[in-house]
């Protein structure tokens, strides 16, 4: 399972369910820029526990919502948990983490 695309699709989703363009979700959270909304919409960013919670602060959601597997791809939801490393820029699967 591709966790970073799984959130990114769905703070795609929520913010568009809500009218916010990419900036104005970003200036809702204060300290993030358009281009890491970007960035995370399209599985880049893996964003941290304060991160996830402006997210969720922002578009009115819990925390959980962010990771909602209501409509999302199968192939994104597949497999065991997708793991990346941002030191060797290598991608790695944990297969203990497979549900």
């Amino acid at each position: 399972m591709d966790v970073e695309a799984l959130v990114g699709l769905n703070v795609a989703r929520l913010r568009t369910e809500r009218g916010l363009s990419q900036l104005e979700l970003a200036l809702r959270c204060e300290i993030l820029t358009q281009g890491y909304i970007s960035k995370l919409e399209s599985g880049k960013r893996n964003p941290t526990v304060v991160i996830q919670y402006l997210l969720a602060e922002a578009l009115g959601v819990e925390v959980g919502a962010l990771f909602s597997r209501e409509n999302v791809p199968a192939t994104i939801l597949a497999g065991p948990v997708i793991i990346r490393s941002t030191r060797s820029k290598k991608a790695f699967v944990d297969t203990k983490l497979n549900r």
